[in-house]
């Protein structure tokens, strides 16, 4: 098929969203010849790419937007790049309806970015349009506001406010409605945009990360050379925002260290939480057990994940988690809350999710984990394992293309209203 790609996000270089949209454009271009429209801000390490051979030959990029660098605060950056995805979206249409001239696509895909909060206006093309997979209508729990930072409760006020007015804007509903078919990446999603696009047919849950074969082997190394001896290793990675729940996780290391277990926890990354959790981290005297770095890439990454025995970040609000994945494929136990995209993608044969309650509860519930985990070595070595298999089984390259592909061919050939 010949299929319109729209990525804001696509960069082999980066990971996050950039990551999510590189791996999709890879493996979409197994089967399809793809033109991806994605943003100039990528120029020059998309130039980079082609000339290392990585970009495949039935591959083309068409960079749109303006873009500008936003180094003065995280959250305010944060808020720029939104906008700049805003105008981005607005601008496609017309250069999507130019390339539709010449080229005829079967079908236009919106891979990146990840939510349902801004409309794409592809469905106008009047060809099947496939949306995702898209998350964001996961909700930070307000009586869990007590272990936030005063920016980070702010953030997340003003994140509610956006998707209540979000549900009510024309260009999403109309883009929901008129959809072929849309991929949602969590539960707290996928009934919403079931409401929106007005029936459950035409709508399934899909991750939008996914491993190639070779990702998963380089990972999956490090869980047969598993051990479970000494302290207690745990490990948080990926960008720490208050939504992340790392507050609740060194509340729960204090009272498991009350309880004798010996530990020690890092936690390689950025983002603007950072200084609020060093600062718990000393007020409760864990000042020795937790180690702050920055984060971690390539062998020192997968080696780090080799020697962990516990990932532990019980996020309240995470369409998907890659980090979490990443650690599940090197064999380390998950330890996460019971909602978002780890809620689906933790089982209790391979780790364990903590109900969201409340603050104490929560506390409390994870401590007796870890110490369980902590008296009973042979948990890790068998949840580790299954940990391992999960991922493997259900969040491969291969999964991912086979699930679109299908879609694809159930949709091939629809005329949609433009």
């Amino acid at each position: 098929m010949k299929i319109l790609i729209s990525a804001i996000a696509c960069n082999p270089y980066l990971g996050s969203e950039n990551y999510v949209g590189w791996a999709a454009v890879k493996c979409l271009a197994r089967d399809h010849d793809l033109w991806v429209v994605t943003s100039k801000r990528h120029r020059l390490d998309l130039e980079k790419a082609e000339t290392e051979g990585l970009v495949p030959k039935n591959v083309r990029f068409i960079l749109v937007g303006n873009y500008e660098e936003w180094r003065h605060s995280r959250r305010l950056g944060r808020l720029k790049d939104w906008q700049e995805y805003v105008n981005f979206s607005r601008a496609i249409l017309p250069v999507g309806r130019q390339l539709h001239v010449t080229e005829k696509f079967d079908l236009a895909h919106h891979v990146t970015i990840a939510t349902w909060r801004v409309a794409s206006p592809l469905w106008r093309l009047g060809i099947p349009f496939v949306f995702g997979p898209i998350g964001g209508n996961e909700q930070f729990p307000p009586r869990l506001f007590p272990i936030l930072s005063r920016s980070a409760a702010g953030f997340e006020l003003l994140r509610m406010l956006s998707n209540t007015a979000s549900r009510f804007s024309p260009s999403v509903r109309a883009c929901m409605r008129h959809a072929s078919h849309i991929f949602a990446s969590n539960s707290e999603t996928e009934s919403l945009v079931k409401r929106l696009h007005g029936s459950s047919e035409g709508v399934s849950r899909l991750m939008q990360t996914f491993f190639p074969a070779e990702r998963i082997q380089a990972f999956t190394i490090q869980a047969a050379r598993r051990e479970a001896t000494g302290p207690l290793r745990l490990f948080a990675g990926g960008y720490l925002e208050g939504r992340k729940g790392g507050a609740l996780a060194i509340h729960a290391l204090a009272r498991a260290k009350a309880k004798g277990v010996k530990f020690q926890y890092r936690l390689c990354s950025n983002g603007p939480e950072i200084d609020h959790l060093r600062k718990l981290a000393i007020r409760l005297g864990l000042g020795d057990e937790i180690l702050f770095a920055s984060p971690l890439s390539g062998e020192a990454y997968r080696t780090e994940l080799g020697a962990t025995h516990i990932y532990l970040l019980p996020s309240l609000r995470d369409s998907a988690g890659a980090t979490l994945m990443e650690a599940m494929l090197a064999g380390c136990v998950p330890v996460v809350a019971d909602c978002g995209g780890p809620g689906h993608i933790v089982t209790a044969e391979c780790g364990y999710k903590i109900p969201v309650s409340n603050c104490e509860r929560m506390i409390d519930d994870l401590a007796n984990t870890i110490v369980i985990l902590d008296r009973d070595r042979k948990i890790i070595l068998e949840k580790g394992r299954a940990a391992s298999r999960r991922i493997t089984a259900d969040f491969s390259e291969e999964h991912y293309r086979a699930t679109l592909n299908a879609v694809y061919q159930s949709v091939a050939g629809m005329k949609r209203q433009p």
